[in-house]
């Protein structure tokens, strides 16, 4: 029986850390900024740990412990839990979902529900902090169980309002719960154990909880294969690029030939070396001690170097031993890595790792929201163009975004939507659309280049060049500053820089209006004529995007922009 995974997940700063530094007696929490998780750490408690931890309540419940540990994995925020990705889904056995008492569901909290909804991964409710609720007594290493016996009524029965006001809210998202001491049937109700980490209350219950269900409940057979989950990447002195990461099947050795995820999609590596974390050591410290092996077995977490680091986050690496091994590796990692990226319809995701990849999209689903286009990394020109033809929007999780991006989205008119929380991505989302729904025609028409038809009149030639400035009277449409122009050709003519009418400078211009225009490139008698009409030069996405607007504006737009469209041949 291999060790099971264990991910937390819950809103940030509800004790994911503290219930982990009780654990393992450490003071990590305080360590980090501000004392919030910067970084995915990875510890392994073994047998004897957990028997130091809850041997009294172990015996209680006759639970003999036959996994040989538990690895958890502590996070900001989800990312421990989707980055475990293979094949679609989560590698972690069971979840410990935190909810501090005094704050009940969060919107962390939320996005965690559902991202367990979408992965169908069991978890317990860890209820954090229970020692700020009024008249707490302090029973400090005690189970909850020998804590609530010593508790007053007035205690007991805040933290019970506490508790089924949880309860009630989980049910909103179709989940039965109950106080874990209270619970029946444990395939139909999910457990909630209430602690306080810093004082060690309740730890022994939410460790005994976990091993009862994971030795139950959960498949915890040696898998096929032999695959690691790739969970973070570090520059160590001496060693160059590593990577820290959960041997979750089979085994690894030193010299095995691997099939690793890039940017550039699967390719063949090699394992360079290998370090096996050292039971109760934590990951994230510089100081964690490691082990030189040739060899590691599943569940293990170690860290490795590559042959040639260029391995994706979240992503999976492979062992092959055959040829034919190989192939068939190569591809079913490019079918589990390679999305629906049809160009056509839905919104453009650029993420930190597949696994939240994966977490969005699932979640978009359920919000019958279509995803389109997908990657790893932060958004590029081609990505901007594509989502300027659909939707004109790029929500994008946990990646960097440029100046230089955000200015060549300003000029397709996309809307670059950016977070560090996926719920909070949706809720900006969904702002933007509802924003977008009531936004007055004005503002509408300002994210889009207009179509327009105009005519240079005869005798009305101003200056001949740099800029050339002559009078027109629009036809159809409307014409805007920085609108670059063509003629009735197709060639491009140049740019309009000013819209003048008695000397006055003008935002724009209408059908019907006689007006003065300045355009730059553009030379009299050379490629600008007395009498030629002229039209607005668009591209496909404000085509596309003209569509939610024509219902708005009169026929003379649609005029304009069917004819540069025959002109152009779009």
């Amino acid at each position: 029986m291999k060790s099971p995974i264990c991910a937390f997940l819950g809103h940030v700063d509800a004790g994911k850390t503290s219930i982990m530094d009780a654990i393992r007696y450490t003071m990590s929490a305080y360590k980090e900024s501000g004392g919030l998780t910067q970084n995915i750490g990875i510890t392994e408690i073994p047998t004897n740990r957990i028997n130091e931890i809850a041997e009294d309540l172990l015996k209680k419940f006759s639970i003999d412990i036959k996994v040989p540990s538990i690895i958890f994995i502590d996070s900001p925020g989800h990312e421990a839990f989707v980055t475990l990705r293979e094949r679609g889904a989560s590698i972690a056995d069971i979840v410990i979902l935190t909810v501090d008492v005094t704050e009940g569901i969060q919107n962390q909290t939320i996005e965690s529900i559902e991202i367990l909804k979408s992965y169908k991964t069991p978890f317990i409710v860890a209820l954090t902090k229970i020692d700020n609720i009024r008249g707490f007594y302090k029973v400090s290493k005690s189970s909850f169980l020998d804590f609530i016996s010593k508790q007053g009524s007035d205690y007991s029965q805040m933290l019970d309002e506490k508790t089924y006001k949880l309860i009630t809210d989980l049910s909103l998202y179709n989940f039965q719960a109950e106080r874990y001491d209270r619970i029946k049937d444990f395939t139909k109700e999910v457990a909630i154990v209430p602690l306080s980490a810093v004082n060690g209350i309740g730890i022994k219950d939410l460790i005994v909880m976990l091993i009862g269900l994971s030795q139950k409940y959960l498949e915890l057979s040696k898998q096929e294969g032999s695959s690691a989950a790739i969970l973070e990447e570090k520059n160590v002195k001496g060693l160059g690029k590593v990577y820290d990461a959960i041997v979750y099947s089979g085994k690894l050795k030193t010299g095995d030939a691997v099939i690793v995820n890039t940017a550039e999609g699967p390719l063949e590596n090699k394992i360079k070396g290998i370090m096996r974390l050292a039971p109760l050591e934590e990951s994230r410290e510089n100081f964690g001690k490691y082990e030189s092996l040739q060899e590691v077995e599943a569940t293990t977490p170690i860290r490795l170097t590559l042959q040639e680091p260029n391995a994706m986050i979240g992503t999976s690496i492979n062992v092959f031993s055959s040829e034919e091994e190989k192939q068939n590796l190569l591809n079913r990692m490019k079918e589990d890595t390679s999305y629906n990226n049809d160009k056509s319809k839905g919104l453009v995701i650029c993420a930190d790792s597949l696994g939240s990849i994966d977490a969005i999209r699932n979640i978009a689903q359920s919000s019958n929201i279509l995803i389109g286009k997908t990657k790893v990394g932060e958004p590029s020109k081609n990505d901007i163009t594509t989502a300027s033809v659909n939707g004109g929007v790029i929500l994008c999780f946990n990646v960097p975004v440029s100046k230089q991006t955000e200015t060549i989205a300003d000029d397709y008119s996309v809307k670059i939507i950016s977070s560090k929380s996926i719920y909070t991505l949706f809720d900006l989302y969904g702002q933007f659309q509802r924003e977008f729904k009531s936004m007055d025609l004005e503002k509408r028409k300002e994210r889009l280049r207009l179509p327009s038809k105009f005519i240079f009149l005869k005798g009305n030639i101003f200056r001949r060049s740099g800029p050339c400035v002559f009078g027109i009277e629009v036809i159809a449409g409307e014409i805007r500053p920085n609108y670059p122009v063509i003629n009735s050709k197709g060639e491009r003519v140049g740019r309009i820089i000013d819209i003048q009418s008695d000397k006055s400078k003008l935002s724009s211009a209408v059908k019907g209006d006689k007006i003065a225009i300045s355009i730059d490139n553009a030379v009299y008698g050379r490629n600008l004529f007395e009498g030629d009409v002229l039209y607005t030069d668009i591209e496909l996405p404000d085509i596309i995007k003209f569509d939610d607007l024509s219902a708005d504006l009169s026929e003379d737009y649609t005029e304009a922009i069917s004819e540069t469209r025959k002109i152009k041949r779009l």
